[in-house]
């Protein structure tokens, strides 16, 4: 296992920024077009990396893990209201909206995203509910901030350690679904934990020389291309349920070499220039709030469609994929602006106040 170097400080980085904004619109066109190839995935795994990548910089560098030492307890208080005011007002003011929409999954279960535990209730029902399946990530998500600093805490930044709970996130996937059943598995937090797990191994390893050398684009492209070999093959001889087990582990580690060659960027756009671009900068500061909407936006769409045109042909020419992109951006872009602006940004400097105690 590679020794640990000296990580960096937390420091902002604007390139994360245009990462965002690409891998939120792979999960949106995604959905919004029923890709046959699963582009969504993509984004989501380099979002649970970047997460494990983050929350780890942040309770080992705050000293928020269990055991650290001065007021670790204090500090943990900080973490969990950080988070709070970060993430549950936009995602219960989207849940508001879904009500008034309305959406059935949320009439009936509404407990269950209030708390949050949607990914517990999709595995239970073993079905996505109409304009809320995306929530499942964000329950995950959340689930994952409450035993990250405790698990930290044990852990340490012991390398074999964290690359052992790599290893568990699939062992799980195997095990779960031999001994229970494949079915919605993945919406499970230990489902995931080699995603996370992996993203604290990079902020542990991040300035190792072996891992400096992957921040190259080419490996980055052969990481991704070597995933969507895995999906080809799987999908010729049959082999979907063999994908679902092990798509998340390789396509982790293609996330974990794209995030190193992001990181790499110079802030000035010297290389990278892509990810700098205003437009994107400006997308992936309101990329929550465009997650939370897609999918809301998206039902009311379709249900306009039926109510406006009777003609199956029309119905189906409107919803088709070009024609949804080019009518739902714009309207979502604006909804995630407004989210920013009105809810999001306030929030986040109520949040900035909030000092961890030293």
């Amino acid at each position: 296992m590679l020794a640990a170097a000296a990580s960096p400080p937390l420091a902002y980085r604007p390139a994360l920024n245009g990462l965002r904004a690409i891998a939120v619109w792979l999960v949106i066109v995604a959905h919004w077009t029923r890709a046959p190839f699963p582009l969504g995935e993509m984004g989501r795994l380099t979002f649970f990396v970047l997460s494990g990548y983050l929350i780890s910089g942040i309770i080992w560098k705050q000293g928020v893990y269990a055991g650290a030492p001065g007021p670790w307890r204090q500090r943990l208080g900080t973490f969990y209201q950080r988070r709070l005011l970060r993430i549950i007002p936009p995602y219960y003011l989207a849940l508001l909206l879904g009500w008034l929409l309305p959406l059935a999954t949320l009439h009936e279960h509404l407990g269950w995203f209030l708390l949050p535990a949607s990914n517990l209730l999709f595995y239970r029902m073993q079905h996505w509910g109409e304009g809320v399946g995306h929530y499942w990530t964000m329950a995950v998500e959340e689930q994952f901030y409450l035993v990250w600093p405790l698990l930290l805490g044990l852990l340490g930044r012991r390398t074999a350690w964290l690359g052992l709970l790599v290893g568990a996130g699939l062992a799980f996937r195997l095990a779960w679904s031999a001994w229970v059943g494949p079915g919605f598995v993945l919406v499970l937090l230990p489902a995931c934990l080699d995603l996370f797990a992996l993203g604290a191994l990079l902020w542990v390893l991040e300035q190792h020389p072996r891992v400096q050398a992957l921040a190259r684009g080419r490996w980055v492209l052969l990481s991704w291309l070597a995933w969507v070999g895995l999906w080809v093959l799987t999908h010729a001889f049959e082999g979907h349920a063999l994908w679902l087990l092990v798509y998340p582990s390789v396509g982790g580690v293609a996330a974990f070499i794209t995030l190193r060659w992001v990181l790499g960027l110079p802030a000035d756009g010297r290389r990278g220039c892509l990810l700098l671009h205003p437009l994107l900068q400006w997308v992936g500061l309101r990329s929550y709030g465009c997650y939370l909407y897609h999918l809301l936006l998206v039902v009311f769409y379709q249900r306009a469609v039926y109510h406006v045109f009777a003609a199956a042909d029309t119905r189906r020419l409107w919803m088709a994929p070009l024609p949804t992109l080019l009518l739902l951006t714009p309207l979502l872009l604006a909804l995630a602006a407004a989210s920013w602006a009105w809810l999001e940004e306030p929030l986040n400097r109520v949040k900035d106040r909030l000092a961890y105690a030293k």
